[in-house]
């Protein structure tokens, strides 16, 4: 439809554990493919579609294989190339001063040693959101304490809704596949239909369609018709939300 963008959030494929930045298992990359033959059949012909993904490891691999069966099926298909965006990244947590993928704290918080000075505040508030550092993340626990955790550490919901907001508004017309995580489009999806509607499966997707003004999303088939935030409110830095092209913070 002309001036109008459809974008699909996807969660990314089963990985191999939340200790760490790290890749999918076999299952995922299946998950993966069995997904890219559901997109195959439901584009239109001659599709431009854009690939955009969250910097981490398994965003991108998520993203590497739709990319490659879409292109293995589809020769008619317009496929762009592989675009990094942080602004669709996992959750965020405050450490050093910085905002990085939660996963990679996890891994930092298991190689820290106690130095007789006790326990940091950041491991306490990490603690409070996952204490296995990922066994549980695959039932995904630790999303439903962070749903309604106050923390100092954690990005709240409400923020990773407007960041998935500013990516999905820099987007250009057209299709675009995201591959990100479950804690944004869960956040995305809780700000958009007024509740939290649960934990997105591997590869389940959250669909938006927008003109810039008004956008319908849907997901598990509930649908909300809703404003694209175009303004933030005074307590949020919109340069948080700007900067797109931004490296994320690793270890």
């Amino acid at each position: 439809m002309e001036g109008m963008s459809r974008v699909l959030l996807i969660r990314h494929g089963e990985t191999h554990g939340y200790f760490d930045d790290v890749g999918l298992t076999e299952h995922g990359e299946e998950q993966c493919r069995a997904k890219a033959a559901e997109l195959a059949a439901d584009l239109p012909d001659g599709a431009a579609v854009a690939l955009v993904h969250a910097p981490t490891t398994r965003a991108t691999a998520t993203a590497r294989t739709l990319r490659a069966v879409l292109a293995a099926r589809r020769d008619d298909l317009d496929l762009g190339d592989l675009r990094p965006d942080a602004r669709f990244d996992s959750v965020q947590f405050l450490h050093d001063g910085a905002a990085r993928e939660s996963s990679g704290v996890a891994a930092h918080r298991l190689r820290f040693a106690e130095n007789g000075a006790g326990v940091p505040d950041w491991v306490r508030a990490y603690d409070r959101f996952d204490t296995d550092y990922g066994a549980g993340s695959r039932l995904g626990g630790p999303i439903d304490r962070w749903m309604d955790l106050v923390s100092l550490h954690f990005e709240p919901p409400q923020v990773i809704a407007y960041r998935a907001w500013a990516g999905i508004r820099a987007l250009g017309e057209g299709t675009t596949l995201v591959s990100s995580h479950s804690a944004l489009l869960r956040g995305f999806a809780a700000a958009a239909l007024g509740h939290d509607p649960g934990e997105p499966r591997n590869l389940e997707h959250v669909e938006v369609v927008h003109d810039g003004r008004r956008a319908v999303v849907t997901f598990r088939g509930e649908t909300a018709e809703v404003d694209v935030p175009a303004e933030l409110p005074p307590w949020l830095d919109a340069s948080y939300l700007e900067a797109g092209e931004r490296a994320a913070h690793r270890w």
